[in-house]
């Protein structure tokens, strides 16, 4: 019987890997430092940096087979760099999407979106009182966005601390017959300094950029 080489086998299994490696890589979604971003503000330190992602294409690098345009969601990335020396706390961040003619709109989170029906377009998930003797929880059907994609992409620091940044998705319900960014901006409030606990000025930042 032939032997192979011990050291064959594992030289053409490192021959493999490093083929593979470029394949893997550009696969790997990229977030780039907010000032990279054409739709920015700068506050006190803090730059804050949007980008709706508004074809096909560029839904396909961050979510793979997961398509929340075809369902009217429009997924908005969210770069925040705090180049300050204090931390800045997001527990209150609001970040809303506001239409051209002023018509503002609330994110729907990841999880919602994993028990969206397009037949139905829920706004919220069924909610149930887990301490009533009796009453449990409903049986909820995961919809064509329950991709792991659409919740561990969304944005979830509650800290930045000092020269740091976070990053992250917010999604709106848009509809699936507009174009939704021309005329529209991003309004964010709720950023405040961990230490004073004082709020920074609100950003709003027009989407001007990316209008087709």
């Amino acid at each position: 019987m032939t032997r192979t080489p011990i050291h064959g086998v594992l030289g053409a299994a490192v021959a493999l890997l490093l083929c593979a490696a470029p394949l893997a890589a550009a696969d790997v979604f990229k977030v780039e430092p907010a000032g990279d971003y054409p739709a920015r503000q700068n506050q006190g330190g803090v730059t804050v940096a949007v980008k709706p992602f508004q074809t096909d294409n560029e839904v396909a690098t961050a979510f793979g087979k997961a398509k929340p345009l075809k369902y009217g969601f429009l997924p908005v990335l969210v770069v925040i760099d705090n180049d300050s020396d204090h931390s800045l706390s997001l527990e209150q961040l609001k970040v809303r999407f506001i239409a051209s003619g002023r018509d503002g709109l609330e994110p729907t989170s990841g999880e919602d979106l994993t028990f969206y029906q397009p037949s139905t377009r829920p706004k919220e998930r069924p909610r149930y009182i887990p301490s009533v003797p009796g009453l449990g929880r409903p049986k909820l059907k995961k919809g064509p966005l329950a991709k792991p994609e659409i919740t561990g992409r969304e944005f979830k620091a509650p800290v930045i601390t000092p020269h740091s940044s976070a990053s992250g998705f917010f999604y709106y319900d848009t509809g699936t017959h507009s174009d939704p960014v021309p005329g529209a901006s991003i309004y964010i409030s709720g950023i405040r300094n961990l230490n004073t606990g004082k709020e920074l000025f609100y950003f709003e930042i027009p989407l001007t950029p990316y209008a087709k």
